[in-house]
């Protein structure tokens, strides 16, 4: 039982004691510290998750500003891309090698931070404690113009061309580091060596073998290219397409053995009142007998072109001047009158005397029997 006990006791003995020891190691470099700056920031040991620290704004040799003394190293060349790719084609590259240990050392020093807003922050560029005005850089040594360094100074300004210009050479992508050429890496694949991807299997692009291939492509992807054009423009026809019943709306048949001579009958066709009437023998003579003078009409039309047959007078009953429906049998001419602004028309519907324009529409119609009338 006192064993049993004691076994989670020792346990937790030992975690405690190795988070001391690191709390201890993250110390260490705080407690190693000189008098004055141990005395500045009394409180605070520099462990994981530490408090914000408020020297930030305090000058000191660990809090530098970034024009003043640089985080990485500070050489530059400054050209155009196409220049930078010009230079990386003929550069001479470092041979390649297997074992680590045989690796470039890195120029770049310790990127990592132990001062200010969190314990491990990498951070090239300290942008809260750099001075409104900056030291300028000098780019022909090298150094780096961006940020503060570049706007806030006139290191971009050349006299000998204009201002859009000159910044405009100051681009970040104008910019390499020194010895970038030789060290960028260049992968040509993401596969590792030594596993099996296919690459030296395939063709270069232009090559004869390709040419089938592409074709076979280019062929398959235009005709789903067509069948999709064929299926939207399908859809955007069905969608305009007039319904059955509109179509259904448009054809009326008329029987016309209850229409008595001389009766003016009313039919509605597509939501228009259409007058079929059974004209008499002195209509019809009224109508041939002033075709003589129908070059001179507003509307020029001969009695026989406008009826099929000579005793049936078909036409739209609606006013060719502002939509009205004329009345049958009056007018100065017998056939119709507008009594809204006084249009007269003769027997065969020709306009006559008043303000229409035009004579009454003849709809499209078609005597399927000497009892039958189709419109439309």
């Amino acid at each position: 039982l006192k064993r049993s006990l004691a076994t989670p006791f020792l346990r937790a003995t030992r975690v405690e004691a190795k988070m001391l020891s690191r709390f201890v190691s993250r110390a260490a470099p705080a407690l190693r510290a000189k008098p004055s700056q141990v005395a500045s920031f009394p409180g605070q040991a520099r462990c994981f998750a530490h408090p914000v620290n408020t020297h930030l704004m305090r000058d000191n040799e660990e809090l530098s500003p970034t024009s003043e003394k640089p985080m990485f190293k500070n050489e530059f060349i400054m050209k155009s891309p196409k220049e930078h790719q010009e230079d990386v084609e003929k550069a001479v590259r470092a041979p390649i090698v297997h074992d680590t240990s045989e690796l470039i050392p890195a120029h770049s020093g310790d990127p990592h931070k132990y001062c200010g807003i969190g314990e491990w922050r990498y951070n090239h560029y300290e942008m809260i404690r750099e001075p409104t005005f900056p030291r300028k850089p000098d780019v022909s040594k090298g150094e780096l113009a961006a940020g503060a360094n570049f706007y806030r100074t006139d290191v971009w300004h050349d006299p000998k061309e204009p201002a859009i210009t000159s910044v405009a050479k100051f681009s970040p992508e104008n910019f390499r580091p020194v010895g970038w050429a030789q060290n960028a890496p260049n992968p040509t694949s993401t596969v590792a060596e030594g596993v099996l991807d296919f690459r030296a299997n395939r063709l270069p692009i232009g090559h004869a073998d390709r040419r089938p291939f592409v074709y076979f492509v280019t062929m398959a992807a235009g005709a789903v290219g067509a069948g999709l054009i064929r299926g939207v423009a399908g859809k955007l026809i069905l969608t305009l397409w007039p319904a059955k019943d509109v179509f259904a709306a448009g054809v009326v048949e008329v029987d016309l053995r209850p229409i008595r001579e001389g009766q003016n009958f009313v039919v509605k066709w597509r939501s228009k009142p259409v007058f079929v009437r059974k004209r008499t023998p002195e209509m019809i003579e009224s109508c041939k007998k002033d075709d003589v003078i129908a070059p001179s009409m507003r509307e020029p039309a001969t009695d026989a072109e406008r009826c099929k047959k000579p005793e049936w007078l078909i036409c739209i009953g609606v006013c060719t001047h502002l939509g009205c429906i004329p009345q049958p049998d009056a007018g100065n001419y017998g056939g119709y009158f507008c009594p809204c602004h006084g249009s007269h028309y003769d027997h065969c519907g020709r306009i006559r005397q008043g303000p229409a324009p035009k004579n009454l529409e003849v709809p499209p119609h078609q005597f399927l029997d000497e009892n039958t009338v189709k419109l439309g």
